[in-house]
């Protein structure tokens, strides 16, 4: 299982130049580590149904939130907060895929980097339960990041005895408009 999950992130490690669609600008590496806790699985119908819009076939059963603190390449002390739609059965409840979802990193001098990511896959790892998704910047933060792109690769794991959680992002980030 290990073998397969350093596989993944390998293979996905060198794609991050292909995942930073439509970049602006000169690139350069960007990457991040986070620890924070995860804040809960809301399964309000209402906020589901706002919030999530799954692709054909496929429920969204939670709303589920992250908050935490690292140091992040560009950024320094970083505070990142994000959340995404958790993909299952309603009867069952996640299957542990994700999508759709939004990250918002705040850089140590108040700068916004805003983000979102896709095609999640939960695994167990351990005691834990390893997660990775792609991810890219997206224009609408502050500072110097208010025209930001490019993109990468989450990888991480969740501790359920703690709820506790670690990130790392690997990718490329541009600063300007094309």
């Amino acid at each position: 299982m290990l073998l397969r999950i350093l596989l993944i992130f390998g293979l996905t490690l060198f794609s991050s130049d292909l995942l930073a669609k439509d970049v602006g600008g000169k690139t350069v590496p960007v990457s991040g580590v986070f620890y924070g806790y995860l804040l809960g699985f809301n399964n309000d119908p209402d906020l589901i149904a706002a919030r999530c819009n799954p692709p054909e076939g496929i429920f969204a059963v939670a709303v589920t939130s992250f908050a935490g603190w690292g140091t992040m390449s560009h950024l320094g002390d970083t505070y990142v907060y994000a959340e995404h739609c958790s993909y299952g059965d309603p009867a069952t409840g996640p299957d542990g895929t994700y999508g759709e979802g939004e990250i918002t990193t705040t850089a140590d001098n108040g700068d916004v980097l805003l983000g979102t990511y896709t095609d999640g896959i939960s695994f167990p790892s351990g005691d834990l339960i390893g997660f990775m998704d792609h991810f890219t910047f997206v224009d609408g933060g502050t500072g110097r990041f208010s025209f930001a792109s490019g993109g990468g690769v989450e990888t991480g794991a969740v501790n359920f005895d703690d709820f506790s959680f670690t990130l790392q992002m690997t990718g490329v980030i541009a600063y300007k408009k094309k």
